[in-house]
């Protein structure tokens, strides 16, 4: 499958958030990432549907965002206002997982399952055939910059097998230069990213590429 990068927005430097994305648009970035945070699901408060609409607004290329919120049913719709191509909520998250999807799902959007690194592929078995896509998490949800967390890929194999060669499957958390060959290798194809491409000692746009190119020579060696 073709490795996607979607670079996570809430490290960039939202002061200038125009000029961010034309950096990483003119860097070939496939698509842009909009973590969101509730302080109730996880520790800590992010983004919200005024600030994806923004970057929306300045992006040619899709805008996902990834609802980290205890209630994702509820709050879709204003993402889905936004502009966001996609949704991602968190298994844990939801009660009727098959609703949730059906939901969102009616909102016109693209649906994605996200999982906890101790949540295994087994809990979203029933979504076969429903979601749109997947991410596996490599590190506890709610935090930018926390370290890369291998377990997290482990489940990959077993969803790829369950949903299909096809599908999506995001890896999200602690990805650099020196992880992300270990997310591609378990078999994920899209790559997110925040301070790997927004905090390294390089452009934004020039860490991109670099991130890409590990990625990409880490899937050269993969045997499919």
């Amino acid at each position: 499958m073709r490795i996607k990068m979607a670079p996570s927005m809430v490290a960039s430097d939202l002061t200038h958030v125009a000029a961010v994305v034309a950096e990483l648009e003119g860097a070939g970035v496939d698509r842009l990432h909009v973590d969101v945070a509730d302080g109730h699901f996880v520790p800590n408060i992010m983004m919200g549907p005024y600030l994806a609409a923004a970057i929306v607004k300045c992006a040619a290329v899709p805008v996902g965002a990834h609802l980290m919120v205890t209630d994702p049913v509820r709050y879709a719709p204003a993402f889905a206002k936004a502009g966001c191509d996609t949704i991602f909520f968190h298994a844990e998250a939801v009660d009727d997982l098959l609703g949730a999807l059906g939901a969102i799902k009616e909102l016109g959007v693209a649906v994605g399952i996200a999982l906890k690194p101790g949540t295994p592929a087994e809990s979203i078995r029933a979504a076969v055939g429903h979601a749109d896509c997947l991410m596996a998490m490599t590190v506890e949800p709610g935090f930018s910059g926390q370290g890369f967390m291998e377990s997290g890929c482990a489940k990959i194999p077993a969803l790829r097998q369950m949903f299909g060669s096809d599908i999506d499957i995001y890896v999200d958390g602690g990805i650099g230069p020196e992880t992300v060959g270990v997310a591609v290798r378990y078999g994920a194809n899209v790559m997110v990213a925040a301070s790997a491409v927004f905090d390294a000692e390089v452009p934004p746009g020039e860490a991109l590429k670099r991130l890409r190119e590990a990625a990409l020579t880490a899937a050269a060696g993969r045997s499919d």
